[in-house]
Order: C-alpha cells, then structure tokens, then sequence
C-alpha cells in the first residue's frame, strides 16, 4: 500500500477515535431522583455491573502472599506484582518512583530506616523437650520489625506484663523473657536488666480494648517491633506468639519445670529506598488537574483487609474505567486521575518531598485503607470520613451522596431494584448500612489533607483481626470489595468528569448535605446546655454559640470550594449565592440558641455571662500564626523535638494537650480521632487565623484548650521553624 495512503488513514483513524471520545456524552447530570447522585442513571448502573469484588478478591489473595512490610524486600516484590497488573488493565506512565532510605534522612521531619532483610529467623523450645515454636518463613509477622541477628540457648523467665520493676523479681540477664508486653517491654528487659530478647504473646494494641482484648483470639499472633540499632543502642530481637502457645509455656513453668528456648536470627540492615508505585488515567481537558487515588501497599503478611484490600480495590477501578473508556462507555476523563500504591505514610511524605511544589493543581484525594472486611466476620462497620473541618470541602458532600444511594440500594439482601444491588459472585448478601464519621487519622489522606488537598475514604472498622495473624483472605467479602470499588468509581467519576456547567451542581449539593449536618451539630448545641449544671453553663453557652457559628461557616466554605470546577466568574458568583443560602439560617439558629440559653439561664437562677475578652485572649487575637512555605508537612512532635532544649516549654505543652485528650476521652471521642488531635490545631493556622480565632475552631471542632497553651503551641512551631508569627 502507498506510504502516503496509509499515513493519511491512520491521520482519519486518530481523528475518528478522538471525535469519538469527545462526542460522547458527560456521565454526569444535575441531581438524580432516583440515586441522589451527580451521575446519569445509566453510568452508575455500569460503574456497578462492570466493576468486581471477585476479581478484586483474587488480588488480595495474590497481594497476601508477600510480606510487605516497609522497608523490606518483600514490599519490593509485591509493588514490581502492582506494575505489571497497572500496565495490563491501561493505566499510563506506569512506574516505580524511589525516595533513599537510610535511617537518616527525613522527609518532613519524619525519619527514614534502613532496608531490613531477614534471612532466617526460628524460635525453640529446647526443653524439656524440643520444639520449633515458629519461624519466619513460615510467619513472618511472628519475627518483630528490625529484629537484630542473635543465635542465643537460654532459660526462659516469665515477666508479665514487663512494664514495671515489680514485674522483674527475678534476675533476667542473658536469659529470654516470656511476657504478655509489647515492644516496650525490651527497653525493660534487655536495655535495662540485660535479657538476652524477649518473645512475648502481646497481640492488641490499647486503643482497640473497646473492640476486642488480649485472649480473645487464642490463636491470634500479633505485629509487633523492636528500635532498630544504631551508634547509641544495639540491636535485640523479639519473637511473637499466640495466647494460646503462651499459655502452654506459663502451665510448664508453674509446673516446676525449667523451660529453655532457641533463637535464631540472621537480619541485616542496609541504606535502600522507599519504593511506590505510580501510574495516570491522563486528563483530556485538564491534563494538569488532578484526582489522587492512594492504598498503602505495605504489611505484614498476609496482611489482607490491612491492606491488600485497599490495594487491590484500586486497581480494580482501574480496570473498570479504562473498559468503560476503551469501550467508549465513556469518555477519557476531563482531569487527570492518579493512582498511587505507597508504603503507609512513610511514602506519602516521601512523594510529597518530590511533588508538592508540583505545577498541578490536586483536586482531593480517596483513600482506600482497610476496606474489604466481612463486616459479620470481623464485627466492622462500613464508613466515611468526613475532611477536617480545617479544610471545609464539597467532597464530603459527594461522599455522603454515595454513601446514603448505596445504603438505600442494598439494605435488602433481595431489593427490587437489581441493577442498584451491589453484591458479587462469591461475595455475601449481607445488607449494608453505611455511616459518616468525623475527621479521623490513622492513615494516608491524613497527609493529603495536611498538604490542604481535601482527603477522605471509605473505612471499615473495628476489626476482630486488625494487626495480626488472622487478617487473612478468607476474612475480605467480595461484596464488602465491591461496594467499596464502586464508591471509589462514583467518587471518580464525580471529581474528574465535573465541569463549569457542574460546578453549581456540586455547590447545591454541598449545600444539601451542609444543611444536614449542621442540624446535627444545632442539636449538640442545644443538649449541652439542656444538660448543663450551674458550675459550667456559663462555659456551655459560650461553646454552644461558638459551635453553631463554626459549622455554619464550614458549610459555607464547603459549598463555596465548589468553584474549583467553574471558569467563569458567573459561575462563581452562582456559587456565593448558593452559599450565602446558609446566612439567614444561621441568623434563626442563633437566635434559637440564645432563646434556650436564656431559659436555661432562669431555670438554673443564674445570670449569663457577657462574652468579655482576657488579657491573654487579647493578645492572642493580635497573633497570627503562618506556615513557612515547603513547611506544611511538618507536625508538632517534629516541632517539639527541635523545642527539645526548653524544657518548661515541652512540659506546660505536654500538660495541656493530655488535658485536651483526657476531656476528649471522656466524651466518648474514638481513639481514631483522638490520634490526630494534636496536629488539629496547626492546620487551622492558615495564615489568616488568629491564635484566638483557632482556639475558637478547635473548640469547636474537639474541645476546649487553654489559650495560653494554645499560644505555647505555636510557640514550639516557630522555634522549630516550621511558622512565623505575625502580628495584626
């Protein structure tokens, strides 16, 4: 064929295939009545009927096979697993990005390790008799995280917990310690007293004892870890073992008989790199937007809700879309959709060291950590996050959208809407009813929302198995896998098909589910000085009126970060009237509360109090807090090792922040949340706050802190370099 014939049909044949794409139709549309979602009927019928839980189950079975454990070799196997299926299911520019690693370097203030390889590591019990308690190559997770190389025969003690000096009545040096402790327990007995390691059958971390206690799962063996050596401290081992084994070892010692065990360990440490896994969905119209789709890939083997399941879901939607695109079910999307596979957090700094200066404007980022419970099996409940409330968001709105279509679809094992039900092949019928929760940490988006991309994710927790032997494929539910795979999808399809003519679609939505959840908070308002006693009413009033003022304001930033989709100030200013929906109803709302304050205030035969500002308020109202440019990762236990010289600063700091979570505590606040109260405070600092202004946040949005602690706190992240501090 003439050279020019086939240059010019393949010049037609391009040109086809790009009308194509741009003719079809957007998948999105105003409000659903049916769904309640953003998304035409007919595409959120193919995100469900297209996507799979079964396939999605198979990788976490594959994914599972590996110890991923960060900074091991393992996790390398797994993520070179992760490119190849990212290549075979079309995702573009596909590759392993890597960051050194070598115990030295920081990103962000947060320190890297060394790659730890375990060559063998076995534990016996040489007598009375001889047997081989566990080994790693058979489970890994029984062999503690930087575990140093040992070949040791020695007396076994047992030392209880192993926490205090009473626990050590016996002499322990150069021998093995038997305890129910965790990792802390070798700072007593080996660094301390001289135990030659420790093996310990601790399998559940503190924060979970609402959900599940020691002994519980007999059989359980926990993940643990151990400080890795370096010029101060050497090296020392741990081994890991279940309730039940332990048990058997307690009955031989109180039955007089001389237990000795084995350890054999051959780790080595050496300077490597964390690896992730990076590949786009590239954008058609706005190639240098972006929607970041992240799983941490890393744990224990196997490791499958937590976290093959997040991993695996999201190459899951993957596949999904490039079919539907492929097929031209749908077009390419307008912005770009990354996904990326990192280890947890450690990665995510890691990548934001190289990218967050980035020509790119990031739309938000969906999360997907510990996803595919059998919520029957592991007593878990399915949930969303909502973003801080530092960083107001129409993601929550989207979210939430998904979250009630899914709830109303598939709270019947048999519904009559078939296309809506989200169930798999092999996957359970149970019903779902899925929940919102605060802004809590604990996982990826919390460094997404730290770096001002609004973060959040599907969830599901507790979880009987979190953290241990048990977290095993058997327990991920292909349906569980599906309906997560396609929230992610509607997520999506929703962030990265949006456009001007949407932007006010998203605003009114926002609105919507910004109206519903400040009605939550008017109710907390009004119960807490309902309930109010003589001795803090006058503090509930002050909080109440603050709280209503707060949310308010946050549903109408939600509503207004909606014009990240317009390009025409008409559209903008669509948007601020939308938002400005929410200003007569504050004005009702707080007059209802000042109208129940009153009351209360004469039930009670107390005055209210006038809202007069301290001398310490005053000041704190001049400050203004603001972040050193490159600096927003940066977290407050950096800022209080850099403040490591002023003591009386690092005490009065320690004092309040463990007041503020004893008071969170005793209101019920989940362990989850709590974890990332302490960073709270700094992300209201947007260089427009002041100190006294994000007291006001905080209290709002946790509890109450003392505003010259507050001010000690920016104190420490200016002394750390991370802010500076403006007058008004």
């Amino acid at each position: 064929m003439n050279l020019l014939i086939v240059l010019s049909l393949s010049l037609f044949l391009c040109q086809q295939s790009t009308f194509a794409q741009e003719s079809l139709a957007s998948p999105l549309s105003s409000l659903s009545s049916r769904t309640g979602l953003l998304i035409r009927d007919d595409i959120t019928v193919k995100l469900i009927q297209i996507s799979s839980g079964d396939l999605a189950h198979d990788y976490v079975s594959q994914i599972a096979l590996w110890d991923r454990s960060q900074y091991t070799p393992g996790f390398d196997r797994a993520a070179e697993w992760v490119v190849n299926k990212a290549r075979e299911f079309g995702l573009e520019q596909v590759e392993i990005e890597r960051y050194p690693s070598d115990g030295k370097i920081e990103y962000f203030g947060n320190r890297t390790q060394k790659i730890w390889n375990v060559k063998k590591a076995e534990l016996w019990l040489t007598s009375p008799f001889e047997v081989q308690i566990t080994s790693y190559a058979e489970l890994p997770m029984s062999l503690a995280r930087n575990s140093s190389s040992a070949s040791v025969e020695a007396e076994v003690v047992d030392v209880g917990a192993g926490t205090t000096d009473d626990d050590y009545k016996q002499d322990v040096k150069g021998k093995i310690v038997l305890t129910t402790g965790g990792g802390g327990v070798v700072q007593q007995a080996v660094y301390k007293r001289g135990a030659a390691g420790v093996v310990t059958s601790w399998s559940v971390p503190e924060f979970d004892y609402l959900n599940r206690l020691p002994g519980d799962f007999p059989d359980e063996v926990g993940w643990g870890g151990v400080p890795p050596p370096d010029e101060k401290r050497a090296g020392c081992f741990m081994f890991l073992i279940s309730s039940r084994r332990a048990q058997e070892l307690k009955t031989l010692l109180r039955e007089g008989k001389s237990i000795r065990m084995r350890a054999i360990v051959d780790a080595s440490f050496s300077d490597g790199s964390i690896n992730l896994v990076s590949g786009v969905i590239k954008g058609s119209k706005y190639p240098n937007e972006e929607i970041v789709v992240t799983a941490h890939l890393d744990h224990y083997k196997p490791g499958a809700n937590d976290n093959a399941s997040g991993s695996a879901s999201i190459l899951e939607m993957v596949r999904t879309l490039n079919q539907l695109i492929d097929a031209k079910q749908l077009p390419r999307p307008l912005r770009t959709i990354r996904f990326l596979w990192v280890p947890e957090y450690a990665g995510s700094w890691a990548w934001f060291s190289k990218h967050l200066d980035d020509p790119v404007k990031r739309i938000a980022n969906l999360n997907f950590d510990m996803v595919g419970e059998n919520l029957k099996a592991t007593n878990a409940v399915f949930a969303m996050m909502y973003t801080p409330d530092s960083s107001p968001s129409f993601l929550n709105s989207v979210m939430e959208s998904i979250l009630d279509f899914m709830n109303k679809y598939n709270d019947e094992r048999y519904p009559p809407q078939k296309d809506f039900h989200i169930i798999s092949i092999a996957g359970s019928r149970d019903r779902l009813q899925g929940r919102m929760l605060p802004y809590a940490t604990g996982t990826d988006h919390e460094v997404f929302n730290n770096a001002n991309i609004p973060g959040t994710g599907p969830l599901a927790w507790p979880d009987y198995f979190y953290h241990s032997s048990e977290d095993t494929p058997d327990k991920v539910d292909p349906t569980q896998l599906h309906r997560v795979i396609f929230s992610g999808l509607a997520a999506v399809a929703t962030l990265a098909y949006a456009d001007e003519q949407h932007a006010q679609h998203v605003a009114r939505l926002a609105l919507l589910y910004g109206k519903k959840r400040i009605s939550v908070s008017e109710s907390e308002a009004a119960a807490s000085l309902l309930s109010s006693s003589k001795e803090v009413f006058n503090e509930n009033d002050a909080l109440a009126i603050n709280l209503v003022k707060h949310v308010y304001t946050r549903g109408r930033d939600a509503v207004r970060s909606a014009a990240t989709f317009s390009r025409t100030a008409e559209t903008q200013e669509g948007i601020e009237r939308i938002a400005a929906m929410l200003n007569d109803d504050e004005k009702v709302a707080l007059k209802g509360i000042e109208e129940l304050a009153s009351l209360r205030a004469r039930e009670l035969g107390v005055g209210r109090k006038p809202m007069t500002l301290t001398e310490a308020e005053r000041r704190a109202s001049r400050m203004i807090p603001v972040r050193e440019k490159g600096k927003e990762l940066y977290n407050i236990s950096y800022a209080a090792r850099k403040s490591a010289g002023d003591t009386t600063l690092l005490k009065q700091l320690g004092a309040a922040l463990n007041q503020a979570v004893t008071n969170l505590r005793q209101k019920g606040v989940s362990s989850l949340r709590l974890m990332g109260m302490p960073d709270a405070a700094a992300h209201y600092a947007n260089g427009k706050r002041s100190i006294l202004e994000i007291r006001d946040a905080f209290a709002a949005d946790y509890g109450s802190m003392d505003v010259e602690a507050l001010m000690l706190y920016f104190q420490a992240f200016e002394r750390a370099g991370v802010m500076k501090m403006v007058q008004k």
